[in-house]
């Protein structure tokens, strides 16, 4: 297992990564319309930056690896969203393949101008998680396994009678129990509860101010990405999909603009290894290092 951070723009350096070297890219990039130190995109400057990065995504990953964007739709105004995160999935689903649609779930989010009263919209606590690949891209269901609901365990194994439900579904509650009991756990939902809160975990205690929470992180890379491959973010901020790849015994490739967060995410990933590896920001690429 091996890590590595580069500075600079995405763009410059994803050109010197050897093709289908990658597992699996998992990103939380910018979006358009928000401010931020590092600056503020159009949409159209987003599009045609996201368009580069998903073709390069697809050069360098292995024939069975696969991309997560996390995106969360933002507004124009109060009442009229902004469209683009849509148009970058038609689009992208298009031309490579979305292998399912799945969602973040941030129950925690506090309220925003949205859920005022003189508003009355709802609070936005959702997040677009944009997988895309080969349908028999690699995915790994027994590393993200839930913990059984009390319903499942409290059912009996030799109960074995077929119910059908209102919508025509049927189920065997005893076979249910077994499986789960044989798996060690319930098959996920797509849609994945995380509550994103100021923990020592998150990005924001780091100082960057748009921070993943590391359990979404490492709940994609153990899905996503097989035992000893490598994770690739573009847009590693503060390196919280990185920590999330170490922890899981994956390599880890990042790439940063801004030195302060370069050096935010080098020092949790020291920590998160458990040994420093020392690089100069700006050394040429070794593909050595990351296979």
């Amino acid at each position: 297992m091996t890590w590595r951070i580069e500075r600079g723009d995405c763009l410059d350096l994803l050109p010197a990564i050897p093709g289908e070297s990658v597992d699996a890219l998992i990103t939380d990039p910018p979006y358009p319309g928000i401010r931020r130190p590092y600056g503020r995109l159009t949409d159209g400057a987003w599009h045609e930056l996201m368009d580069e990065v998903v073709a390069q995504a697809r050069r360098v990953l292995k024939p069975a690896g696969s991309a997560v964007f996390i995106l969360q739709p933002n507004s124009e105004k109060v009442g009229k969203m902004r469209l683009w995160a849509w148009e970058f999935l038609l689009r992208t689903a298009r031309r490579w393949n979305l292998v399912q649609d799945c969602y973040w779930w941030n129950h925690a989010a506090m309220p925003t101008v949205h859920c005022r009263r003189a508003n009355g919209l709802l609070r936005p606590s959702v997040k677009l998680c944009l997988w895309f690949g080969r349908p028999d891209c690699y995915r790994d269901q027994d590393a993200v396994l839930w913990t059984p609901s009390g319903r499942v365990l409290a059912g009996r194994l030799e109960d074995r009678c077929l119910r059908r439900q209102p919508s025509g579904q049927s189920v065997r509650t005893g076979r249910t129990k077994a499986v789960v009991l044989e798996r060690g756990g319930s098959t996920p939902l797509n849609l994945i509860p995380v509550a994103n809160t100021d923990s020592v975990s998150s990005s924001a205690r780091h100082g960057h101010p748009a921070g993943t929470p590391l359990r979404l992180c490492d709940w994609w890379v153990r899905y996503v990405c097989p035992p000893s491959g490598l994770v690739l973010d573009p847009f590693c901020g503060a390196g919280t999909i990185g920590v999330a790849a170490v922890q899981n015994g994956r390599s880890f490739v990042g790439f940063e603009k801004e030195g302060k967060y370069v050096e935010a995410a080098r020092k949790r990933l020291e920590q998160a290894s458990g040994k420093s590896v020392p690089q100069p920001l700006n050394s040429e690429w070794r593909p050595s290092r990351c296979t």
